[in-house]
């Protein structure tokens, strides 16, 4: 239950930065939610073999490099998932720091809704 609760997170995320995003494009729901399972995969595959290795350039830039890897996961996503597509390096910053943002939001007022019940 938790694994579906954080893909339609991530997938709402995803959906609002292809919306906001200019560069960023998706053709059907379906790839949309395609994309947001493939992203999930490498942020809980990847991303922490990533984070591991950037650790120093993380902490130098007090964690502005995040926004890097979260850029580069959402690239290669665009990669594997035919028709989701991202045009380039800004369309990618701009889409991983929309899906931050969201994936943080959405996950925040869960959080608190949580708590709001006991």
């Amino acid at each position: 239950m938790i694994f579906l609760v954080r893909w339609l997170i991530l997938t709402i995320a995803v959906w609002a930065a292809t919306a906001i995003v200019h560069g960023l494009y998706c053709d059907h729901w379906q790839t949309l939610a395609l994309a947001s399972l493939v992203l999930g995969i490498l942020n809980t595959f990847v991303k922490p073999i990533l984070l591991f290795l950037s650790l120093p350039f993380i902490v130098v830039t007090f964690g502005l490099f995040l926004i890097f890897i979260n850029a580069g996961l959402l690239a290669l996503t665009a990669q594997i998932v035919p028709k989701f597509i991202v045009e380039g390096f800004w369309p990618a910053m701009g889409g991983g720091l929309v899906i931050s943002i969201v994936s943080i939001v959405l996950g925040y007022s869960k959080a608190n809704a949580k708590w709001d019940r006991s």
